[in-house]
This record gives structure tokens, C-alpha cells and sequence, in this order.
């Protein structure tokens, strides 16, 4: 704490509790922390050592080091710099805005893709990176799992008739 008692990351608090609060994470009713939103989701997420840890992000009186600073603003779905300094655009997806390069139903789907719970993400993240490694392999590397054997249709030759 500084000498006028304020908390030293008080813009940082303020911003994970509004993340927090958009995210779902709101104190219950009748809760009886004096805290606006849940503390042990973000305990959890943040892989912080307690709850005492956690609060004090709440309040301002402590920060989180790098890797969990990113674990939790991919959590919630935000721009870690905007998180950490309040620069740059709140939500990534704001991000993909100026991206002059891509086409506009790869943004829409990174839109979408963003707006998901995290649940919800990661799965379809895990699918992208399997995609992108077998594209990088020799085409008969190539093989659906044998569960899967019967919708292969690369190797199948189409019959002009059907």
C-alpha cells in the first residue's frame, strides 16, 4: 500500500472485477464477501496458492505475474495488455478489427469463436491445431482414427455414375 492507502493496482482491480462481472462471475446473492464477484473461480483460473491471493487482486493490493495475468484474461476473454494497463482494446476480438489481410468470414468466425464460453473454445481450438499439423503432413501420413474409419472419403474415387 502506498501512504495516502490506496491499493497500488487499483485500475487493475477495478478492470478484472468488470471482466468478471461481464463474464458471469458476480457475487451470489446473499454472499457475504464484501467483494462484487466470485472469489474462487478466479483462485482457480489464476492457479493462485489461496483465496487471500485471489482477493488481493480484487482489491488492488497485489498483482499477477505474467503466465497467470494471460491465463486469466484468456478466461475471460480479454485482451491481456488491456487487462494489465487498460491500453489496447478490451476484448481480442476487437483486435481482429484492423486486420486488413484477413478475409471477412475468417474475422466472423474469430468473432464467434470469441464470444464462446471457454469450454466451448477450447475443443474447437484443439480441432484447428490438429487441422493445421495434418496439413503439414505427407498425404498418406494421413489417417482418421479407426473410429472414424468410414467417413473417409480422400482416398475414394467417384464413380461418374453416382
Amino acid at each position: 500500500m502506498d501512504r495516502k492507502g490506496a491499493a497500488p493496482y487499483q485500475g487493475f482491480a477495478q478492470r478484472l472485477i468488470d471482466a468478471m462481472r461481464d463474464a458471469g462471475h458476480g457475487a451470489r446473492e446473499g454472499s457475504w464477501s464484501r467483494l462484487p464477484v466470485e472469489i474462487e473461480p478466479l483462485r482457480r483460473e489464476a492457479q493462485a496458492k489461496s483465496l487471500t491471493t485471489a482477493r488481493k487482486y480484487l482489491e488492488g493490493h497485489a498483482f499477477p505475474r505474467r503466465h497467470r495475468l494471460e491465463r486469466i484474461a484468456q478466461w475471460l476473454n480479454v485482451n491481456p495488455d488491456w487487462l494489465a494497463s487498460g491500453t489496447g482494446p478490451r476484448h481480442t476480438a476487437e483486435q481482429w478489427e484492423s486486420a486488413d489481410d484477413l478475409p471477412a468470414e475468417a474475422l466472423a468466425l474469430a468473432r464467434a469463436w470469441s464470444a464462446l464460453p471457454r469450454h466451448f473454445r477450447e475443443p474447437i481450438r484443439s480441432w484447428v491445431i490438429m487441422a493445421s499439423i495434418v496439413d503439414g503432413l505427407p498425404e498418406d501420413a494421413k489417417q482418421l482414427p479407426p473410429a472414424a474409419a468410414g467417413l473417409e472419403r480422400r482416398r475414394k474415387t467417384r464413380n461418374a455414375d453416382s
